[in-house]
């Protein structure tokens, strides 16, 4: 009876003590901004075990940490498994009273496990237009996403691609055109994620048969009105210009809509607000469906760049209701391939590019007119 006591006795303050509250990491290395946290794990770390974490601190300050954990136990195993050209920084075991993988601080999540943080360098220009210049004449049929960026020893370079690892670079380096491989590229390692928009200074989305031209911003401008119209049984959007009286069609999208099953917002209505590289801020309802239908714990803010943020690149919000709630937006969205499709919870979902050169364009109609002069139709 005795030894039973103590056996519960013993597995009572063994839970308590798993239990504390207490959310564990690795701090891994403390700098005065930003940038300086975002590259020491970068530079360390070809393949991450486990996800990064930047915290900035109350006195101004940026943590980086590696790994999340319920127990000191769990981290302490984990720190016992690091290379050692990460043990030379002499990293410890740091507490939260929170875990950052839940936490909405939007100082996280700047790096995954999978970011993408290599690319193959086509050109190196003095000047940024050349760089764009060698897209056009040494990047034909392009096959993935090209980026310009500013290196550090201030010239302008053409990256092609980007990949989580040196090997997937090296086979997509193998497969590029002769003219491409004239410019003798090599695969470049990043000190920061192509996933993190402050890093580049344009992307240039790949390239697709028949893929629409882009919307002329000047002309754009010029319309007295702009009108957004949303054919539900065919999933067309078209975007459309008003000038001297007359109705120009400007382009032509498809887009996602609402199931069958789920009520649709109808009718004449207008934009709230635009935003690029949005946070999304799901209701609770669609927080309480995540988790009993996806086992996914939401946060009650997601910021942009979160692998959980279904807004995208861009969201529109709308005025339109339905049973008096007002929760419909035009936005990207994580999964292309439901485009075309009666797919959504009543938003209208647009490809990411796309959704980014519509918000883009109307941010800056409604600068230079009103919003008030866009109106969205939807039926």
């Amino acid at each position: 009876m005795n030894f039973l006591k103590f056996f519960f006795v013993f597995l009572f303050f063994g839970i308590l003590a798993y239990a504390d509250g207490k959310f564990y990491t690795l701090s891994m290395c403390l700098t005065k901004d930003y940038d300086g946290a975002a590259y020491f794990l970068n530079r360390y770390l070809d393949e991450p075990e486990a996800d990064i974490f930047i915290v900035k601190l109350e006195d101004g300050r940026y943590l980086t940490t590696y790994g999340s954990f319920t127990s000191k136990e769990d981290a302490a195993a984990f720190m016992a498994t690091l290379p050692q050209n990460l043990k030379q920084h002499k990293p410890f075991i740091k507490a939260f009273d929170y875990n950052l993988a839940d936490d909405s601080n939007t100082q996280k999540y700047l790096f995954h496990k999978g970011s993408l943080n290599y690319s193959i360098s086509v050109c190196s220009s003095k000047e940024y237009k050349n760089a764009l210049g060698c897209v056009e004449e040494f990047i034909p049929n392009q096959k993935s996403d090209v980026y310009i960026i500013q290196d550090d020893d201030g010239l302008y370079k053409t990256l092609y691609g980007a990949f989580e690892t040196y090997e997937k670079a090296q086979r997509f380096m193998n497969t590029l055109a002769a003219v491409t491989k004239s410019q003798e590229p090599f695969v470049k390692k990043l000190p920061y994620s192509l996933k993190d928009k402050r890093y580049y200074l344009e992307r240039i989305h790949k390239r697709k048969l028949n893929q629409p031209k882009s919307i002329d911003p000047d002309q754009f401008i010029k319309f007295e009105k702009i009108v957004i119209k949303v054919d539900y049984k065919t999933n067309r959007m078209s975007l459309h210009g008003i000038l001297d009286g007359k109705v120009v069609e400007v382009k032509k999208y498809k887009v996602s809509t609402a199931r069958k099953d789920m009520p649709k917002p109808l009718g004449e209505g207008s934009i709230t607000s635009i935003s690029i590289q949005p946070h999304w801020y799901p209701t609770q309802e669609t927080i309480k469906n995540f988790k009993k239908t996806k086992n996914i714990t939401l946060p009650s803010v997601v910021p942009y760049g979160h692998p959980y943020n279904y807004m995208g690149e861009a969201k529109i919000n709308l005025t339109h209701e339905v049973n008096g709630k007002n929760v419909f937006r035009i936005h990207g969205t994580l999964n292309e391939s439901s485009i075309g499709k009666s797919e959504s919870g009543g938003c209208i979902r647009m490809k990411n590019f796309e959704v980014l050169e519509l918000a883009t364009m109307l941010k800056k109609y409604s600068e230079k007119k009103s919003i008030k002069n866009i109106r969205v139709i939807l039926n």
